[in-house]
């Protein structure tokens, strides 16, 4: 009997990657301080993974508290800037990768940096896993999980929709607004 997919990899399903992914993009939509910064390292990037520090829940913790620790150094508008520019550049990330050509160009940057790896099955096809390193930039910790999705999902890159009004990200068309949002209220 095979093992299961995340006995095999230690990864998350890519839509765990994804949905990490987004939240940066949604939670940045209002301004994030120090404390959200955080708490989506800790909660929602640190489990998708796949290196050293996401097997050891110990060497977890101790990465996010060196990061932690770095933007304590900072002053809040040091920080809300890091947070923008990080921002910044994943949207232009985000349209980069609806081109085949551009991901290509993305995803070998990525993987020579070692900030995404590929992952193998026994008798199965390969997919894409992003990594945490030290010193890694802010935009290139959101830009693997992106990256490292849109490998393992590329048709779901070649239309990708941004609100305005919630910052819900749409992937091939479809975007979950969520109640509140005022482009829901308007196409409904």
């Amino acid at each position: 009997m095979l093992p299961r997919r995340s006995e095999i990899t230690s990864e998350k399903p890519a839509s765990s990657v994804r949905q990490a992914a987004a939240e940066f993009v949604r939670g940045t939509t209002f301004g994030w301080g120090r404390r959200e910064l955080a708490s989506w390292l800790v909660c929602h990037y640190s489990p998708c993974l796949v290196s050293d520090a996401a097997a050891n829940a110990s060497a977890q913790r101790a990465c996010a508290a060196t990061l932690s620790a770095a933007s304590a150094h900072l002053d809040d508008e040091r920080v809300e800037q890091l947070i923008l520019d990080a921002r910044c550049s994943v949207l232009r990330l985000l349209s980069d990768l609806a081109w085949a050509s551009r991901t290509a160009s993305l995803a070998r940057d990525a993987i020579g940096s070692g900030y995404v790896i590929e992952m193998r099955e026994p008798l199965g096809q390969p997919s894409w896993a992003p990594v945490g390193r030290n010193r890694m930039r802010l935009a290139d910790r959101v830009g693997s999980l992106f990256i490292a999705d849109a490998l393992n999902n590329p048709r779901d890159y070649r239309s990708v929709t941004l609100c305005r009004y919630c910052g819900e990200l749409g992937f091939s068309a479809k975007t979950n607004h969520p109640s509140w949002c005022e482009r829901a209220l308007r196409v409904a």
